[in-house]
């Protein structure tokens, strides 16, 4: 009986615990590329300011038992403002934006909210403000703010607790951010912003 509880131990030991994962861009919707007015604009600054797991700088998820407990942490393999600057940096390069060197506009993001969470079923929300200024002057061109919640999975699954799958979890908060940013740079007033650009 004691070989058996030892070997329980050593299952549910291992099925806890952290995992890092990288939060690449990638488009959420067809993207255009080599867009008007050009390459003219860079994130400049991100801005951690969320609630939930703002103390820890790489966290983004956890995955909790039947009383909220955590058993598997997700976080971010660098710091989270660190990984969004370069996802939207990588997101205005899609588009043809983005300007290695003397940008006429700079980005500025505030990271609100950025949590994804597992019960039972898979939730994560991203929610992000974008500043664009005009460089040379420090006017703000636009400003607006995107909350993206996405819930996935069956109140029934049965692969929860030590039995959830952390990547499946991780999939759900990189599209989330993903969708907030295609969908902040999407918006038609940031195109027009950037082309007022001097």
């Amino acid at each position: 009986m004691r070989h058996i509880t030892a070997i329980l131990l050593a299952l549910l030991l291992a099925a806890c615990g952290t995992t890092q994962y990288p939060m690449p861009y990638a488009p959420t919707a067809q993207v255009t590329a080599n867009q008007p007015p050009g390459p003219v604009a860079r994130t400049a600054a991100v801005r951690n300011q969320r609630g939930t797991g703002g103390e820890d700088p790489v966290w983004i998820g956890t995955i909790r038992g039947g009383y909220g407990n955590p058993l598997k942490t997700l976080e971010a393999d660098r710091p989270l403002d660190q990984a969004v600057q370069r996802a939207f940096d990588d997101a205005l390069a899609a588009r043809g934006w983005l300007a290695q060197q003397d940008p006429r506009a700079e980005i500025e993001i505030i990271v609100r909210e950025f949590v994804a969470n597992r019960y039972v079923r898979l939730e994560a929300t991203a929610e992000l403000e974008l500043i664009l200024r005009e460089r040379s002057s420090g006017r703000v061109l636009w400003q607006d703010r995107e909350n993206v919640t996405n819930v996935e999975g069956s109140i029934l699954a049965l692969d929860t607790g030590v039995f959830a799958d952390p990547v499946a979890l991780h999939a759900l908060m990189l599209r989330t951010m993903n969708q907030a940013i295609d969908r902040l740079l999407d918006r038609p007033g940031f195109a027009a912003a950037l082309l007022s650009a001097r």
